[in-house]
This record gives C-alpha cells, structure tokens and sequence, in this order.
C-alpha cells in the first residue's frame, strides 16, 4: 500500500479505505492507480472484493440492483454517476449522472464510439464539434464520440441525466 500510495501520491490509509470500499475515489484518481499497477481502469468496476457481486446474473439477464450500483466521482466534485451495468466488459456503459449547475466550461473528451443521453431532471448543455444544444428535460442527444465534446449543468438546478456509451470508455 505504502509503495502505491507513493506512485499515486495517496496515503496507505485512502487505499485501504478504497479496499475495503469506505471511499469513493474520483475517476482521476482510479485512472491513476490503473496506471501504477499496469491494468484497465475498466477492471475497478468489476465485481466487488468482499464476496459481492454488483449484479446477479442469470444466463439472460444481469440486474444491478439499487444500493450495488458503482459510484463515480468527477474531480471538480460537482458531477457523480453511477454505472447502470454491471461492469464495462460489455458493448455499452450506461450512467445515470446527477451534476450541480455550474458556470465553469465541462472538460472536452473524443473517444471511440457513440453518445446518447436523456434530461430527466434539469436543463443541460452539450457542445459537439464547436455546436452547444441546451437541453431541458425530457430532451434526448446522441452524436459521435469522435467528435470532441463536453458537457455540463448550465442550469439553475441540480440536473439528472441517463447516459449511453458504446463501447463503454472509462
């Protein structure tokens, strides 16, 4: 712990709690450790190291049920998400994100893939390919990851919105 924690520049004491699943790190934070231990990011979201799987599976279906759900926390702090599949080994990645309002410009991403997202709660703004849309609820978006894009809560309240990525990028 001690020696990771110096490659990350975290304390032994946050990895345990990370272990022992009393933290939520940002994903800044596990992309980093995904990085000093040479593995995918992607693995951090699998089944969890207490014997609990995130999901029960069955030979059709994979449910995630309410309180098993992976949290994910954005550096700024004023986004967090949760992942609505099981773990990032399928086709697709969905997340249901709650984000604050805030007048700061979301940090612009390009990846592989497509985008959907839906407003449930809120108004939002994407911008892709230089085009912002502001979206209110009930208002849906899809569009070519390859083509940079950012988002964030231009609103006055909190907003909620389901997201769908395939294949899945974190």
């Amino acid at each position: 712990m001690t020696e990771l924690g110096s490659k990350v520049k975290l304390s032994a004491t946050y990895l345990s709690k990370l272990e022992r699943g009393m933290a939520n790190p940002s994903i800044n934070t596990l992309q980093k450790i995904a990085q000093a231990l040479n593995t995918d990011v992607r693995l951090f979201m699998e089944p969890n190291g207490n014997g609990q799987s995130a999901s029960a599976h069955s030979e059709t279906a994979k449910i995630v049920r309410k309180n098993m759900r992976k949290t994910l926390v954005y550096p700024d702090g004023k986004r967090k998400a949760q992942l609505l599949t099981p773990n990032l080994r399928g086709k697709l990645e969905v997340l249901i994100s709650m984000e604050e309002p805030t007048d700061e410009e979301g940090e612009t991403f390009s990846h592989e893939g497509e985008e959907f997202g839906l407003i449930l709660e809120g108004s939002y703004e994407v911008t892709v390919g230089g085009n912002t849309y502001r979206l209110e609820e009930g208002d849906s978006i899809s569009y070519s990851a390859e083509i940079p894009h950012s988002m964030r809560n231009s609103g006055k309240k909190d907003s909620k919105t389901i997201w769908v990525i395939t294949p899945p990028s974190i």
